[in-house]
């Protein structure tokens, strides 16, 4: 069980820590694709905090995910953390109409949040 939740977490992150560096440090394509999928405004300026809300929820997470390799109850709230933010921007692609392919990448970062979160529940 060890070894599926060190494979689950490491391919988690691999999508977490770019995600914490385009937001923390504002990197152009980021946010254009953060801005792309939520409709927030982000390019031009508005719900600007949106961006080190997320910065911050990326790597207060991927410590916790990193920590929650060796002990479970921090994956537990890393992984949440994670699908619940998954969670929120595929809540407003639906919410803008987004259908078929454009829900593929952010559905599949929070199912494989959940998978995490699940395997590191089993191991507690």
């Amino acid at each position: 069980m060890f070894a599926l939740s060190a494979v689950l977490t490491a391919l988690l992150l691999l999508e977490v820590v770019p995600s914490a560096l385009a937001a923390l440090s504002r990197f152009g394509p980021g946010v254009e694709r953060l801005d792309g999928l939520t409709r927030l405004g982000l390019k031009e300026g508005r719900a600007t905090w949106v961006l080190t809300v997320a910065g911050v929820l990326h790597t207060l997470a991927t410590a916790a995910l990193l920590v929650g390799i060796w002990h479970p109850a921090y994956a537990v709230a890393g992984a949440g953390a994670e699908a619940l933010f998954f969670g929120w921007v595929l809540a407003r692609q639906l919410r803008f109409g987004d259908r078929g392919r454009d829900l593929f990448a952010y559905g599949l970062f929070t199912s494989w949040s959940m998978l995490v979160l699940l395997v590191a529940a089993v191991r507690l």
